[in-house]
């Protein structure tokens, strides 16, 4: 299984995975912390594996591991201390879900605890997990009580899994919940002009790296196995880690050689490079300046500096000239719930009452969109979420406000893959000037892109 470490760096991987977890408690994202972390902690490839998933893991089935935890501590879980909570979580998970065998998830991890604490913070985590191992959970019955169980075992909160059954019926909220809670294979884009996806291909195989075609993009692979960052072709700049349906984001604005592109929000830089590779010229903009960085990273990594301009600025202050863009990408910042695959704290971070003020948001970033492009010029709007009021909603009060705007087709490359489903109740259905992606559909991040044309 992939949560299990054995051997001498078992208890150096529990140490590691305690301390990535504390700097997630702390506010930091799993993706961005732990490829720092592990790169210096002298584990093996298989081991530093086994650490992503025991962090993720932890993450990701809070709730779960939360319900079964709670009947069998003395204490209110969030009453206990940081350390002891974070020790029981990963415990818990090792147990129930990584597939650890319970003797070696008890030994590694209470021994990280108490080497990270206190033995009597060890010894609280030996008898609450002692207790775990003798009595697994019961769950809420998955037909008799689909929304106890989808935020228990399940591992989502309430307000997510409410609005999924709104969007896609109770059958297909909890098919999306699973998808969610699936361990996601790596994605490669080949870089245009850099390679191809069957060159991308062959020199995966050659290196012995397992990898499919993607299904969904023309230009991206999925991995068996392998850490991305290691690869000679991501280092430098043949592909990038990409999601596929992120993949088809930029090829959907529809840009030609030499058009003069405006990216908002454009950290971390993805996307930006994937329109400067597609051959536009980009002035990619960027309110956080470690964001920016991450921009100017991706384009002299890619090779792509002399069409990759970044601005540290606020989007939503108009930050070049009326009308003088040929298109522009509004990649918004939202409620990350369709990236919950792969960025499981998004689930504990954001909740409904954020929503409302990323719908603002995004749609002043819309409004500055519609000031920069020319008149015939195109806009589109993505985001890595699924609910109506940061996807058709926002287009829709887009429309309404700008009368000299009008809804365009998306212009998919040539080769996507089949981007169909079965219609469901709330879903607009738009003749393909926007597209949501869903994990359990697609096997995909949920993104949610439209297409718009500026008249005049």
């Amino acid at each position: 299984m992939a949560g299990q470490v054995r051997g001498p760096a078992a208890g150096g991987a529990r140490d590691l995975a305690l301390a990535a977890l504390e700097r997630v408690d702390q506010g930091a994202w799993a993706n961005l912390v732990l490829p720092r972390m592990l790169a210096g902690s002298g584990l093996s490839e298989g081991d530093r594996a086994a650490v992503t998933d025991l962090v993720n893991g932890s993450v990701r089935m809070r709730a779960a591991t939360d319900h079964a935890l709670r009947p069998l501590s003395r204490q209110p879980l969030e009453r206990l201390e940081p350390p002891v909570l974070r020790g029981l979580r990963l415990g818990a998970y090792e147990l129930l879900f990584a597939g650890t065998a319970p003797h070696a998830a008890l030994n590694e991890v209470v021994g990280a605890v108490r080497r990270a604490g206190t033995p009597g913070q060890a010894g609280y985590v030996n008898a609450v997990l002692r207790r775990l191992a003798k009595r697994p959970p019961r769950w809420p019955d998955r037909d008799g009580d689909p929304v106890g169980w989808a935020t228990s075992r399940g591992s989502h909160p309430a307000w997510v899994v409410e609005e999924a059954i709104g969007l896609l019926g109770t059958e297909e909220a909890l098919e999306l919940v699973e998808a969610d809670n699936r361990r996601p294979r790596v994605s490669l884009r080949a870089t245009p002009g850099r390679a191809t996806r069957d060159e991308l291909l062959a020199e995966l195989e050659a290196a012995g790296v397992p990898a499919a075609p993607s299904q969904l993009s023309p230009d991206s692979v999925v991995l068996e196995r392998g850490e991305p960052g290691a690869l000679d072709a991501v280092r430098q700049g043949r592909a990038v880690v990409q999601d596929a349906a992120s993949a088809l984001v930029a090829p959907a604005l529809g840009v030609a050689e030499g058009d003069l592109v405006l990216d908002l929000a454009a950290g971390p830089g993805g996307k930006s490079g994937h329109l400067a590779a597609l051959g536009a010229r980009v002035i990619a903009v960027e309110l956080n300046p470690a964001r920016a960085r991450m921009v100017r990273d991706t384009a002299r990594r890619l090779g792509i500096e002399d069409r990759l301009l970044t601005v540290t600025a606020d989007g939503a202050r108009r930050p070049v000239r009326d009308g003088s863009v040929d298109a522009v990408l509004v990649d918004a910042p939202c409620s990350n719930l369709g990236s919950l695959r792969r960025r499981p704290e998004a689930r504990w971070r954001h909740g409904p009452d954020e929503v409302r003020f990323l719908a603002e948001l995004q749609g002043a970033l819309l409004d500055t969109a519609v000031a920069a492009a020319r008149p015939g010029g195109h806009i589109v709007y993505s985001v890595c979420t699924w609910n109506h009021a940061e996807t058709d909603e926002v287009v829709d009060a887009a429309l309404e406000r700008h009368p000299g705007l009008e809804p365009a087709p998306l212009a998919w490359p040539a080769g996507t893959g089949d981007l169909g489903g079965p219609a469901r109740t709330g879903e607009s259905e738009t003749g393909g000037t926007r597209q949501q992606f869903w994990p359990h559909r697609h096997a995909s991040d949920g993104i949610f892109v439209a297409r718009l044309r500026k008249i005049h």
